[in-house]
């Protein structure tokens, strides 16, 4: 039930909701979806109540446009049908920004639990540190979409005398074309999605030569 209602959103996007509001009635709705009236004006409620449009007027003749949550979603369609027909379904390609990380990673990749899986797992001794990048919506629409099809590799959870570290997912990927290393996904992170944390042997911004802001392509397979 849930990509119907996400399917909904295609015949809006493709009036031109995604970046404006456009006018429609029920029944102009309801000849893009191929169904009744009365089922087109339930949809737009539906999608109105999950906030994925916003609507002002009555039901013949109202404005719609795609909220951000929205356009995500027909984003995240896009790219998953875009992995299902893709040569290429083992490979995603993301591009973000470098930015600085809040100096945690350091102290969870010294961990000689995390440090002794990466070696044995992974086949490198992680540098102590990230590399963190963030994503603009449409690369991190591929890349939530991407994932969901590539392999990853569990790093498990350990206990110390004082705390238990959690499990987190590994992603093989190469940044820049340059190094090979691997992007790391917490079960349990305090990071926002669009944030992505990378790992390597090396110190990456020096062997990149890489600076804050710069655009950094991560490939990732599996």
């Amino acid at each position: 039930m849930e990509l119907e209602i996400i399917a909904s959103l295609i015949p809006l996007a493709k009036r031109g909701a995604l970046d404006d509001k456009i006018y429609l009635n029920s029944n102009e709705f309801a000849k893009d979806l191929k169904t009744s009236q009365q089922t087109a004006n339930r949809r737009l409620q539906i999608l109105e109540k999950m906030e994925y449009i916003t609507r002002t007027g009555s039901s013949r003749r109202q404005q719609v446009q795609l909220t951000d949550i929205g356009k995500m979603k027909v984003k995240e369609l896009f790219f998953d049908l875009y992995n299902i027909f893709s040569e290429q379904e083992h490979e995603v390609t993301i591009r973000g920004r470098l930015i600085s990380g809040m100096g945690e990673g350091k102290y969870y990749i010294s961990r000689s639990g995390y440090r002794n899986q990466f070696i044995n797992k992974m086949g490198f001794s992680p540098y102590p540190g990230t590399f963190n990048i963030i994503l603009d919506d449409k690369n991190l629409a591929r890349f939530q979409a991407g994932i969901s099809k590539l392999l990853f590799i569990t790093l498990e959870e350990f206990k110390t005398e004082d705390r238990t570290f959690g499990a987190v997912k590994t992603y093989k990927a190469t940044i820049n074309n340059k190094v090979d290393g691997a992007i790391i996904i917490p079960y349990r992170t305090h990071h926002d999605k669009n944030i992505i944390e990378i790992v390597a042997p090396n110190f990456l911004r020096k062997e990149l030569g890489t600076k804050e802001g710069d655009l950094i392509d991560v490939t990732m397979y599996g």
